[in-house]
């Protein structure tokens, strides 16, 4: 179970789980269920956003998915019961959130992976808490997602955690002066606050913060102003399509100010659209593919030998997630909703491809960024 046995966890009692008694996928002996049959398949829900312009994420998180999937069925599955994606495209929309929840809750889903908007899972929350639905997400980052439920955990860091420690970072590596630019919306608001305000505490100023609309193509305005106060550094608080065109006109306006960005960045797609323009700016991740730990390796070993391509974090985070699932179920013993939660709320230095995993007490992911660079068509971890 990876615990270290003297966790402190309000959520299992908020979860009015049983106690969990420790092992390994392999050693665990007996299972039960909703079905009450050992040979009928475990099914895990996914949703995400699969569709639109920001589809790259929940897409690569599938990939991650389905490899660990891939893995645990060639390993005999969960206690000799084979594992199952089911599958929904929420669209980006919170109005899909509690649709997708209730359409998890009435089958026979025993946990759910995914979320690409923290909108669209925060929605979704007040249906799974009927079902008693234990949660693992890997791309939302909202601090409003901090205990908001019993049984919803993530293995990606929360806004106010990583804005605070790309703040240090940036400060650390001597810009004293930076502008700050964000997208209109609870992911751009949160890290941007929470990076100002801890860059403003080491000791550094702030020289604007501006907003802009998810969407939005021309920045012209935002980065005249941005610019005019000659800053050390520019802070992009958002996704890789408006990142990437920020930097493009930041560097078509004649600056060679040093360019700072967020894990929404983090993708490939940030190098394909930003080109020579995103080239040596720094972001922030839970994972770095060039990690020479050996669960990270052996990940990386896998993806590309699956995909012919070099994994992104979203999907080694959504890797880990359902890794950490198979375990918290093959821990409890069972396929109940419940008892899963319970073990989950019990997960602690879980080694995953993006390291070790272990939940707080109101199920968020403890632990370290990685920062990296763009360098050329890749990240690469910034020297310390």
């Amino acid at each position: 179970m990876y615990t270290s046995g003297n966790r402190v966890s309000r959520r299992v009692a908020a979860a009015a789980t049983v106690a969990v008694l420790g092992g390994t996928l392999a050693a665990c002996s007996s299972m039960s269920g909703e079905s009450g049959d050992s040979s009928e398949s475990i099914s895990l829900g996914y949703t995400a956003t699969l569709s639109g312009d920001f589809a790259s994420y929940g897409l690569q998180m599938r990939q991650g998915v389905d490899l660990a999937v891939e893995e645990l069925n060639a390993a005999g599955g969960i206690d000799g019961r084979t594992v199952k994606i089911v599958s929904a495209d929420d669209e980006g929309s919170p109005a899909n959130g509690p649709v997708v929840a209730q359409q998890f809750c009435d089958e026979s889903v025993t946990a759910v992976l995914g979320y690409s908007f923290s909108s669209v899972a925060l929605a979704a929350l007040p249906v799974y808490d009927t079902c008693s639905m234990p949660i693992v997400a890997s791309a939302v980052t909202s601090p409003e997602l901090s205990g908001a439920s019993p049984t919803f955990f993530r293995n990606v860091f929360t806004d106010a955690s990583q804005g605070e420690a790309m703040a240090r970072h940036v400060y650390d590596s001597g810009v004293t002066s930076i502008a700050v630019l964000f997208q209109q919306d609870d992911y751009g608001q949160g890290i941007s606050d929470a990076f100002t305000a801890a860059f403003e505490k080491a000791g550094g100023t702030v020289t604007s913060a501006q907003a802009y609309q998810l969407g939005s193509v021309d920045f012209g305005t935002l980065v005249d102003t941005a610019l005019k106060d000659d800053p050390d550094g520019l802070f992009v608080g958002g996704f890789y399509t408006e990142t990437a065109k920020i930097a493009t006109q930041v560097r078509d306006a004649g600056s060679d100010v040093a360019l700072f960005g967020t894990d929404g960045a983090v993708t490939p797609d940030l190098i394909s659209l930003g080109g020579d323009a995103v080239d040596g700016m720094t972001v922030y991740s839970g994972f770095s593919a060039s990690s020479d730990a050996p669960d990270t390796q052996e990940f990386v070993a896998a993806f590309t030998e699956k995909y012919d391509s070099e994994p992104t974090s979203w999907a080694a985070l959504a890797y880990d997630a359902t890794k950490v699932v198979a375990q918290a179920i093959a821990d409890a013993g069972s396929t109940e909703r419940v008892d899963i939660a319970g073990a989950l709320s019990e997960i602690d230095g879980f080694p995953g491809a993006t390291g070790t995993i272990s939940f707080d007490d109101e199920g968020n992911r403890e632990g370290d960024l990685i920062f990296l660079t763009v360098d050329g068509d890749a990240f690469v971890p910034v020297a310390e």
